[in-house]
């Protein structure tokens, strides 16, 4: 048998070969995996967003209604209708006011999170104010009856001294 003289050169030369092949199909291999296993990651993620934003949307909605049912209850309380209980109807919007409360996701960083926080203290503020112009008004009205009172006793006493007046001098008189 024959040796070769460009034994060892070809045998580096086809190593060489070897090494790259081996390298060329793991790398096109790792491609074809990354190009279907990445998408799929990624959707799982995209999904799991949705679902949040769909939770989202769906627990907004049910703050909304509740929102109207209270802002409803606000309103009756500005109508002075006959046998309406104001205070059956504050206890009413309290219990929509706390439902919200509990609707509402504290420390939510979302606008809707922020918005429905402020919505909720502007509802309460306003609530207070309510009661505030109930209680002023009450007042009002007090003063005025008082202010009433006092001018029909302060004419009864005109009319009184007047009379005292007429019974000294018809007095004297005589």
């Amino acid at each position: 048998m024959q040796q070769v003289l460009n034994r060892i050169q070809r045998r580096d030369a086809f190593l060489k070969f070897l090494l790259f092949f081996i390298l060329t199909v793991v790398l096109a291999v790792l491609a074809v995996y990354f190009n279907y296993r990445l998408p799929t990651s990624e959707n799982k993620v995209l999904r799991e967003q949705a679902e949040v934003q769909r939770q989202q949307e769906a627990t907004q909605g049910r703050f909304v209604t509740k929102l109207g049912e209270a802002v409803v209850l606000l309103d009756s309380l500005d109508r002075n209708v006959a046998g309406a209980n104001l205070e059956q109807l504050n206890i009413q919007l309290t219990g929509k006011l706390t439902e919200l409360e509990l609707l509402r996701q504290k420390g939510d960083p979302s606008a809707y999170g922020r918005m429905n926080n402020t919505l909720l203290d502007k509802l309460s503020q306003l609530q207070y104010a309510k009661a505030q112009v109930r209680e002023l008004q009450k007042k009002a009205d007090q003063y005025n009856a008082a202010q009433q009172e006092l001018n029909t006793v302060k004419s009864q006493l005109a009319q009184a001294n007047n009379e005292l007046d007429a019974i000294r001098r018809g007095s004297s008189i005589h």
